[in-house]
This record gives structure tokens, C-alpha cells and sequence, in this order.
């Protein structure tokens, strides 16, 4: 038998927990690494199409958690995919793609560069372990690999800010690319904020058991683990870039 949650606390340890493997991610040598780089506009160039990439395995692995899900947490994954795939119609905002296309245009991209090119090798793999967690975990762990992802981007959790956060000040202070520019950056600094929210909510509504519990930190841990792999490749990548 399952050993029981015994209270509201535990539960907001368990939070807690997750709060600090977040910040933890940008004390690791490979994004430290990445953070580290000096930014031109060549080197953005890899950056944004790298990341633009990036969404899409991200629509993969929360469709693949979603199919999983109990229909409450379907919900919430609907939602929050909506806005990654159909936008924002009411203020102008497109999808997360093309975000990510139109943030481009700053150093030069075409549409056919983020058609075109390539994931880089670590995105590639990366791409196919998180998918499998998706598909081939149990929903509660499945969930939690896909949203974690934007619990260690938010700015009102990681201290000193997210990666989305990071990067908008790198590109506009060594690549002097403004802020009006980084439209997708500065889209995620917000949106991020919000996205975080929908692992705790899921947690308050499902996490009753020392089993869940395991499965929550077990795909967080899981995931955290794949995007550090990802952001070491990717520094690499940028790295080859002349400075």
C-alpha cells in the first residue's frame, strides 16, 4: 500500500524541492558554459535557430504527456499549448514558431534558415530521449518532465533570472540586438512566469503519495538532466562560431 502524503507541508516541500533543483541548473558547468559564451550576432544566429527548434520537440513531448493525462491535466496542457500553437490573436502575438522566425529577422534569418537547418547533434538526441520519457512514462512523471522545463525558466523562481531572461541581456549588451527585437525572449520572460504555475497546480491536485511524490522528482530529475546535456551541446556549437 502507497504511503500517504501526511500533510499540507509535505507537499510544499515537495515545491520547494523543485524550486531549488531549478536554480541548481545554472550553477552546472554546462550552462554555466553556455551562459558564459560572448555573444555576436553570428553566434545568436545558431542560438535562436538551435532554440527555435527546440519548441518543436517541446509540442511533442507535452502532446505525449497530454495522451496520458487524467482529463483535468488534459486541460491544463491544452491550454498552455494553445498559446505555443495558435498564439495570441487578441494582441498580435503568432505562435511560438514563428516567434522565434520574426526574433530572427534582428540578425539576419529567413524563415527557409529555421526550415532548413538541422537540430545539432545534442538537440537531436536530446529530442529523441525526451520523447521517449513522454511516451513511455507514467502520465505524472511524464507531465512533470515536459513542465519543469518552464519552472527553471521563470524569473519569479530561478534567481537572477531564466534562461529567456539571461539571454535577452547577453544579446542586447554584447550583440546590441534591443529588446524590441528579442520578441520571442521577451515573450518568454512572461509567458514563463505563468507556464511555471502549471506543475505546482498539478501537483496540488494529484500528488497524494510518497509514490507520486518519486515520480514528480524522477521526471524533473530526469528532464533537468537532458536539457544540461542539450545546453552543454549547444555552448559547444555557439562556441565554433568566431567571436
Amino acid at each position: 500500500m502507497a504511503t500517504v502524503l501526511k500533510s499540507r507541508v509535505a507537499v510544499d516541500e515537495l515545491k520547494q524541492q523543485l524550486c531549488e533543483l531549478a536554480n541548481a541548473q545554472f550553477d552546472s558547468l554546462q550552462f554555466r558554459r553556455l551562459l558564459g559564451l560572448r555573444m555576436n550576432k553570428a553566434r545568436a544566429a545558431v542560438y535562436m535557430v538551435q532554440r527555435t527548434l527546440w519548441t518543436l520537440n517541446r509540442r511533442e513531448a507535452w502532446a505525449g504527456a497530454q495522451a496520458s493525462a487524467p482529463l483535468d491535466v488534459k486541460k491544463l496542457i491544452w491550454e498552455h499549448e494553445r498559446e505555443e500553437l495558435e498564439g495570441e490573436p487578441e494582441r498580435g502575438m503568432p505562435d511560438h514558431f514563428t516567434l522565434g522566425v520574426n526574433e530572427g529577422e534582428s540578425v539576419g534569418l529567413t524563415r527557409q534558415d529555421f526550415e532548413k537547418t538541422p537540430p545539432c547533434d545534442g538537440l537531436l538526441a536530446c529530442s529523441y530521449a525526451w520523447r521517449y520519457i513522454a511516451l513511455h512514462s507514467p502520465w505524472l512523471k511524464a507531465v512533470t518532465a515536459a513542465a519543469c522545463l518552464e519552472t527553471s525558466n521563470s524569473d519569479e523562481i530561478v534567481n537572477g533570472g531564466g534562461m529567456a531572461h539571461r539571454m535577452a541581456h547577453k544579446f542586447r549588451d554584447e550583440a546590441g540586438i534591443t529588446f524590441q527585437q528579442q520578441v520571442s525572449n521577451v515573450e518568454h520572460m512572461a509567458a514563463d512566469v505563468r507556464h511555471a504555475n502549471l506543475l505546482f497546480e498539478v501537483i496540488d491536485r494529484h500528488v497524494a503519495t510518497e509514490a507520486d511524490r518519486a515520480l514528480v522528482l524522477e521526471g524533473a530529475r530526469e528532464s533537468w538532466a537532458l536539457d544540461r546535456v542539450w545546453k552543454g551541446q549547444l555552448a559547444e556549437v555557439i562556441a565554433a562560431v568566431s567571436e
